[in-house]
């Protein structure tokens, strides 16, 4: 079985499209959505006449498997994510002012109003975003495996931290504690990919590669056009054959 992976969309309708279709001729037989579906980023994306977060949302509920949650979409429909990382966030989190959930936060979390544009979702596709888990475990192939935005214990991302190797320690022991070897995020916007090789991540650019048959994190590219090459990728369950594809859009 081949699953495809879609991450980090950002509303860009159009990379979203082309990254669909390339993972349809790589022969894909499962598509699975990582998160970060919506947050337009200024002035990390400038492709505002392509911009259409209710349509990559339509899109992803039709043609994907299964999906979780990021951290923009947490915050498109003012959602506190239940694996905080130990941050408190309180049950009366969006009802304090831009003001005041800023000085609470002492820059742990992410400042969305810098940065992300306002989106016009209709109830349904909040209802969607609503729904959508943390995690999950998907049963693929001969063994299941875990997916997620970010790692354990920051599983949408919400917090600010960098691409690195600390805390693998707990997100394994949690991944392993939900009967899984396997995990894959997206969060990084690596271009190519990102593993894990002797408690490190490793970088890889766009590309085939074969995975070992151990204890692995992969970090998936965003599909978003931004500063960083776009792409997505394509898993063979069984082979562990890994296949990252640049996703070039005008």
């Amino acid at each position: 079985m081949k699953v495809g992976f879609l991450s980090d969309i950002h509303e860009d309708y159009t990379a979203l499209c082309a990254a669909v279709n390339l993972l349809e001729k790589a022969q894909c037989d499962q598509l699975i959505c990582l998160g970060d579906i919506v947050g337009f980023s200024y002035p990390y994306q400038r492709q505002y006449s392509q911009r259409d977060a209710e349509a990559c949302i339509a899109l992803i509920r039709e043609q994907c498997f299964a999906a979780v949650a990021g951290n923009h979409d947490l915050f498109a429909v003012r959602r506190v994510p239940q694996y905080a990382a130990g941050f408190r966030y309180g049950t009366d989190w969006y009802a304090h002012d831009e003001r005041t959930r800023r000085r609470k936060a002492r820059k742990r979390l992410w400042g969305y109003e810098d940065f992300d544009l306002p989106q016009h979702l209709s109830a349904e596709a909040q209802a969607y975003l609503r729904a959508l888990p943390e995690y999950r475990i998907v049963a693929i192939g001969d063994s299941p495996f875990f997916i997620s935005h970010f790692r354990f214990p920051d599983l949408s991302g919400s917090l600010v931290r960098s691409l690195r190797s600390d805390h693998l320690h707990e997100h394994f022991a949690f991944v392993r504690s939900q009967d899984c070897k396997l995990s894959f995020s997206g969060h990084g916007h690596p271009e190519g990919f990102a593993r894990t090789e002797r408690n490190r991540l490793c970088f890889s650019g766009f590309g085939s590669h074969t995975l070992p048959r151990d204890e692995q994190w992969i970090v998936v590219p965003g599909v978003a056009r931004s500063g960083r090459a776009s792409g997505a990728l394509a898993f063979d369950t069984r082979t562990f054959d890994l296949e990252a594809i640049a996703v070039h859009v005008p």
